[in-house]
């Protein structure tokens, strides 16, 4: 089409200089989108805040309790919908998702500190993963990327917590993880199991992971 090398060079330079300019606009974007999260963010902060006040050592009562009237899950949710929701039809569906992405991000990083602080009964531990679950079916609906890669650590976390037995974690570690990646380390494995009231110390310790 460009026989002559000169031209073939001329093409060349535009299609580098609009390449150069693609890269800043996705690089203005990712900062635009980070600044919208960083506007946002502080409105759920508040409710996530009230999750370091509710316990996990539950008693039978107390998870059908839980059942009946959810202690901060749909609180959360409600945040989510009233501060993020509102702006999709301003915003691409690319977009918005990245925005939605980058408030999950959030959200995950300040549960994940708040529940390293906790103690859990193996009932607890249930109950982390059913609000695990709630909030990974809830942002599953807000978005068109997956977001369960963005929840592993909690849900492998509430997995640890609603074992039997301190053993049984070797079920589904290493050779026995199927199609499970574990996204926490051995000594996190560790932290978490010690989260739990009724597991032993010496255990725990003995463990080979």
């Amino acid at each position: 089409v460009f026989p002559a090398p000169a031209d073939r060079e001329k093409v060349k330079s535009c299609l580098s200089e609009l390449a150069e300019m693609s890269n800043s606009f996705k690089q203005l974007l990712n900062a635009g989108m980070e600044q919208l999260a960083a506007t946002v963010t502080p409105r759920i902060r508040p409710v996530l805040d009230t999750v370091a006040t509710i316990s996990y050592e539950l008693s039978e009562a107390e998870y059908a309790e839980n059942e009946v009237n959810d202690p901060w899950v749909q609180k959360l949710l409600h945040a989510v919908e009233t501060n993020v929701a509102w702006l999709q039809p301003a915003m691409t569906v690319n977009n918005y998702d990245s925005f939605v992405h980058l408030v999950i991000d959030f959200i995950v990083k300040r549960l994940e500190v708040i529940m390293m602080q906790k103690r859990f009964s193996q009932l607890g531990g249930l109950q982390l993963d059913r609000d695990a679950r709630a909030l990974v079916s809830h942002f599953s609906s807000m978005t068109q990327r997956t977001v369960r890669d963005k929840f592993a650590r909690l849900t492998q976390m509430a997995t640890i917590l609603n074992l039997e037995k301190v053993s049984e974690i070797l079920d589904f570690w290493g050779e026995n993880s199927g199609p499970m990646t574990w996204r926490l380390t051995p000594a996190e494995v560790r932290r978490v199991l010690g989260l739990r009231v009724d597991f032993k110390p010496e255990s725990i310790a003995a463990l080979k992971l």
